[in-house]
C-alpha cells in the first residue's frame, strides 16, 4: 500500500513549478480545485493538505519527463 503524497497548496505548486516553470497554474486556482470538490483535501487550522496524486491525475500530468 502506498502512502499518499499529501502536501500544501504552496508545496504543491513548486512540484508542479519544477516540473514546468512556465506554468499559468497558481495558488488560488489550486485551492479552488481543492473547494469545488476535484481534488481531495483536509484542513490543518487555516491550511489545506491535498492529495498531491489527486492534483497530479487531475492535471494530467507525466512526472517522468
Amino acid at each position: 500500500m502506498a502512502l499518499a503524497r499529501m502536501r500544501s497548496i504552496y508545496e504543491a505548486l513548486d512540484l508542479i513549478k519544477a516540473l514546468d516553470p512556465q506554468t499559468a497554474l497558481t495558488y488560488t486556482n489550486i485551492k479552488r480545485l481543492c473547494l469545488e470538490g476535484k481534488i481531495r483535501y483536509f484542513r490543518s487550522g487555516k491550511k489545506i493538505i491535498l492529495n498531491y496524486d489527486d492534483l497530479i491525475n487531475f492535471l494530467g500530468v507525466n512526472e517522468e519527463n
